[in-house]
């Protein structure tokens, strides 16, 4: 039973993917994650005022940085937060529950619209009026419209029961689901702020945006982008952040989904003395060329001490990318006009660029692969567990979440949001599984070290090119760590998926326990041993597939797909079956001897054991027995970690 009784406030702000998953940057993810986190701190932190007697029971947070800064509790000296570390939900007891949570709904009203004032008083307040149509009546209708505020006093149960709780009224009278006239181009659902119809008036439109971007800098706002009142808030709060809430935090230091992927060619470049020269040597160069592409401070949670002084891991991360380069929008020179169509001065400067940057390729032996990952991790169950066990997963959360930056970072990664049991992180290709690996056993052994050995946490990891909208990657991730990963493989489990350009490549599913093989990654396992043999043709991934599906009867593959063999095909050998093929797909079969076989009846059989579906199926706390299906997923997501280059 729980320890609390039934005064148990419960408290949650949203929408939480309507205002993090609609992002264009990573920054605008960043400060979306942030921003929510913020406003849930305020709220905690008005029932936490003497006059609430009130108490914050989950999560843990009197060691919390982010609250202790908006309670002004930091000390002299101490590092602003960076991270959101509070999540959109929380439980509470106070004297008088129905008053504190009012107090603390007002609270989250009055420090929400001190950022939206604060935003407008710097970059609309001058325009509008004289650019705009109605811009202060759009803006004040999204702001005092937007988050659904909920609370509710007694059982947990209750919250879905009575979300009683709404501030500025009913929203489906005060804003329609869709808004009219023209949207913007980041939150679709919201209207721009200029208040134009482009069919009508584009060149005012036009107009009333330069203005704006003269005001923001035209890095914080790009040709084109029309912004509602929320994304230009979540894009603009770094900016004001501290006269809006009391401290600056450095958003400008945010690394672009491009550099992520880069990361791993950059500590080739770093660890490389012979190579380090030639690299400053370019980035002095791109620096001169284009006076944009700065990005001060945006090696130094990666790099830390050891990258400090070096201009090449300081620049933009469209810099490191041929393709990129080549693009003279995506990378504008100083001479380089808004249409992209540059003189033949530019151009030569352009083209000794690239030659430059092919040499750092040649000389390194590799290239940046142009694929990073985004990692969502969400604890399994947990109202459950909560209502049992209250105080303890308090604990339990608190003590994984001071550990999860930490983790990341040994794989090179960056964490976006870390609060409760949520995690977000953006990481390079290389280790990304093996992290989140790393962060599934430290949740577990969180909670077993206070007595919850059933409690899991599951993820989802998609690999996604850098030319793929992140909104796509962000609705990506979600959809399989909450429909592969929990709903479909039974929760305890990690989802990963490819989504290139041309649309998701492969999605894998596999439990925590089939992900490893005598402590190994399995996936990463066999990927290595690939990349030691170049002799095996890639087209036997794609035959195994076709093999599957064959073998199943089935008419068409998509990813995802499990095949169980049945009747007389449940006693076929497919050891032996893509051992076969396995020898036909080797380049140079003449060269083959004993060991070589000896490695590919390895490889093959390990390659049988990713094949297969690894579902957790929670039977009195024992695994139950998987029924036999094969998929080709996992083989194809080994091909794509064991690629060193691939087509941008």
């Amino acid at each position: 039973m729980s320890t609390y009784e039934n005064k148990t406030i419960h408290f949650t702000i949203g929408p939480v993917q309507g205002f993090l998953a609609q992002a264009r940057r990573t920054r605008d993810l960043w400060s979306g994650s942030f921003l929510l986190s913020y406003l849930s701190g305020c709220a905690m932190a008005e029932m936490r005022k003497p006059n609430q007697d009130g108490k914050i029971i989950i999560p843990y947070v009197d060691d919390d940085p982010l609250l202790r800064w908006i309670e002004r509790r930091q000390e002299d000296g101490e590092v602003p937060p960076r991270i959101g570390t509070l999540p959109n939900r929380f439980q509470a007891t106070a004297a008088d529950p129905a008053r504190a949570a009012k107090v603390a709904v007002d609270g989250v009203k009055n420090c929400w619209l001190n950022i939206a004032d604060e935003v407008w008083k710097t970059y609309v307040e001058d325009v509008a009026p004289k650019l705009g149509i109605d811009t202060e009546r759009i803006w004040k209708r999204q702001i005092e419209n937007f988050w659904e505020i909920y609370w509710t006093v007694g059982d947990l149960p209750g919250m879905e029961a009575r979300k009683n709780w709404r501030f500025y009224g009913d929203w489906q009278e005060e804003r329609p689901t869709i808004e009219d006239g023209d949207h913007c181009t980041i939150m679709g659902e919201w209207q721009e702020i200029s208040g134009y119809i482009r069919a009508w008036d584009s060149k005012k439109q036009d107009e009333f945006w330069k203005k704006i971007q003269q005001k923001t800098g035209g890095m914080n706002l790009l040709n084109g982008e029309r912004l509602c009142s929320i994304a230009l808030i979540k894009r603009m709060f770094p900016k004001i952040s501290k006269d809006a809430i009391g401290w600056e935090v450095e958003a400008d230091r945010w690394p672009s989904t491009l550099y992520v992927a880069a990361i791993p060619w950059l500590k080739t470049l770093l660890e490389r003395s012979d190579l380090a020269g030639d690299a400053e040597i370019y980035a002095k160069n791109a620096i001169d060329a284009s006076n944009k592409i700065k990005r001060k401070g945006v090696s130094d949670r990666i790099f830390g001490e050891k990258g400090k002084g070096y201009r090449f891991l300081e620049i933009d991360g469209n810099f490191y990318f041929k393709a990129a380069l080549k693009d003279a929008r995506k990378t504008p020179l100083k001479k380089t006009p808004e249409d992209g169509d540059e003189s033949e001065e530019a151009a030569k400067i352009r083209k000794e660029l690239l030659s430059s940057l092919d040499s750092l390729y040649d000389k390194s032996g590799e290239k940046p692969f142009p694929f990073y990952g985004m990692l969502l991790m969400d604890g399994d169950r947990m109202g459950k567990l909560i209502r049992c066990q209250g105080d303890t997963v308090s604990k339990s959360l608190a003590c994984f979440t001071e550990k999860v930056d930490g983790i990341i970072r040994n794989h090179d990664g960056v964490l976006i949001y870390a609060g409760g049991d949520d995690v977000l992180a953006m990481l390079p290709r290389p280790g990304a599984i093996r992290c989140a690996h790393a962060l599934s056993k430290e949740f577990e052994r969180a909670f077993q070290s206070n007595g919850i050995p059933e409690a899991t946490i599951s993820a989802g990891l998609v690999f996604a090119s850098y030319k793929v909208p992140l909104r796509s990657v962000m609705r990506g991730v979600h959809s399989i760590l909450d429909d592969i990963a929990k709903e479909e493989n039974g929760r305890g489990s990690i989802a990963v998926s490819v989504l290139k350009g041309s649309g998701k490549y492969c999605q894998w599913v596999s439990s925590w326990k089939g992900l490893t093989n005598d402590r190994e990654i399995l996936l990463e396992e066999i990927a290595d041993l690939l990349n030691k043999d170049s002799t095996l043709s890639k087209s036997f991934f794609f035959k195994m597939r076709d093999i599957l599906v064959m073998l199943s009867g089935e008419s068409c593959w998509h990813p995802g797909m499990f095949f169980e063999l049945k009747g007389d095909l449940q006693g076929i050998d497919m050891q032996n079956l893509f051992f076969a093929e396995y020898i036909n797909a080797l380049e140079h079969t003449d060269e083959i001897d004993a060991s070589k076989l000896k490695e590919a009846e390895i490889i093959v059989e390990r390659l049988l054991l990713a094949s297969q579906r690894h579902k957790r199926i929670e039977k009195s706390k024992e695994i139950a027995p998987l029924t036999p299906a094969f998929g080709s997923d996992g083989p194809l997501l080994i091909k794509f970690l064991a690629q060193k280059e691939v087509s941008e």
